[in-house]
């Protein structure tokens, strides 16, 4: 059995609301036949924005800076997989660009390609994969970008699985280097859900992955771990949320300094909810969760901390009828909640991103008709 944490003793006070955020829609010029959106933080205030363009059957990005975007550029193409679930993705560190995505395998399995540029994307290294050239399935790939021009990886790793039931999913872990080969190759979690998303973040004491684990007696709990061998994983809360099948509902998290926050979903005792916690010791200990959707939510969570570590905005997607909406609100570590707030609507929303840079956040997701954008102005009052 693994460790349990033990919970900080964070006390809520009454306050006020936090204010209303803004949000505005973002243009989003690129076509309609697009999907998967990912979103990430420039560190000026603009974005760069990944997604799969169905006609060219390839993985694209371009820079948004907060009015006006740059050209498209082509990371690959070919025949990758287009999985609205296990999404392409990428990371960015100034000039330095890293990629992910998935291509089929044999009959039944999947690799992971990954590939760096460290010329803002206009060319990319050879692409490789972190794990066995064995028909397996191998996926939801987390990167993390250091300070020395390598990145972080995690992804879920099937090569212990040997038929349906048998063996288990393992976190693992490696590092992309700057000559885009692969090191320190390590088995992080030797079971965990098969196809919940992973998520990492950078805190003083050292980077942090978060995943949906998965005991023996099939609780399928939020946990978190460094990205490395022998990693002490512990869980963020107890929800015990008993499931036989994998909820395809992983966690996001996002960290400053020491401070850190964590969003997921759990139905446990079949009460669906989305859940934030904050931690004041980078990621040691957590304070007790904070319920944040406004009903009938079907997870898909995405979170952002805001400068003054105390507060958070959460996104997440809510049942509407035949469709569904995505949603966000801001949250505080002492229990505060701002109103929440519809970004969007869509019958095939996937999972929606954010990512913030400076006072704006920037959130995608699939749409009807192409990916949508929306901004919110973060900025803290």
């Amino acid at each position: 059995m693994k460790p349990l944490i033990v919970f900080s003793m964070l006390l809520l006070s009454v306050a006020a609301p936090p204010a209303a955020m803004t949000v505005s829609p973002v243009p989003f010029p690129f076509g309609h036949k697009t999907s998967v959106p990912y979103v990430v933080a420039d560190g000026s205030g603009g974005f760069a924005v990944s997604w799969f363009d169905r006609d060219a059957k390839a993985l694209t990005f371009a820079h948004y800076d907060g009015a006006k975007w740059s050209k498209a550029n082509v990371i690959a193409r070919g025949s990758l997989l287009d999985n609205r679930a296990d999404y392409p993705s990428i990371a960015l560190a100034g000039r330095t660009l890293f990629a992910q995505w998935r291509e089929s395998f044999g009959a039944d399995g999947t690799k992971i390609r990954l590939a760096r540029s460290s010329d803002g994307g206009v060319t990319w290294s050879k692409p490789v994969a972190p794990h066995p050239a064995i028909e397996r399935e191998f996926g939801f790939v987390s990167m993390l970008p250091l300070v020395d021009g390598s990145a972080r990886i995690v992804w879920l790793d099937g090569r212990a699985s040997v038929h349906e039931g048998e063996g288990a999913t393992q976190l693992r872990a490696a590092t992309m280097t700057p000559s885009g080969t692969l090191a320190d190759d390590a088995l992080v979690d030797g079971r965990v859900c098969d196809c919940c998303q992973t998520a990492l973040a950078m805190t003083s004491r050292g980077p942090l992955a978060v995943y949906r684990d998965r005991s023996d007696k099939e609780v399928r709990d939020i946990a978190i771990a460094a990205p490395q061998a022998n990693a002490h994983s512990v869980s963020v809360h107890i929800d015990g949320w008993m499931m036989k099948g994998c909820p395809v509902n992983g966690p996001r998290i996002d960290a400053r300094g020491t401070n850190v926050v964590v969003a997921w979903f759990s139905a446990a005792d079949e009460k669906p909810a989305v859940n934030v916690a904050f931690s004041r010791d980078g990621g040691a200990t957590f304070a007790r969760p904070l319920r944040v959707d406004a009903g009938h939510p079907s997870g898909r969570v995405d979170v952002v901390l805001l400068d003054d570590g105390n507060s958070a905005v959460v996104s997440w997607v809510q049942r509407a009828g035949v469709g569904s909406h995505v949603m966000a609100r801001r949250v505080t570590a002492t229990g505060s909640l701002g109103a929440p707030q519809k970004l969007g609507s869509s019958t095939s929303i996937g999972f929606p991103r954010i990512a913030r840079s400076k006072d704006s956040i920037l959130a995608a997701w699939s749409g009807d008709d192409g990916i949508q954008l929306a901004s919110i102005n973060s900025r803290i009052r």
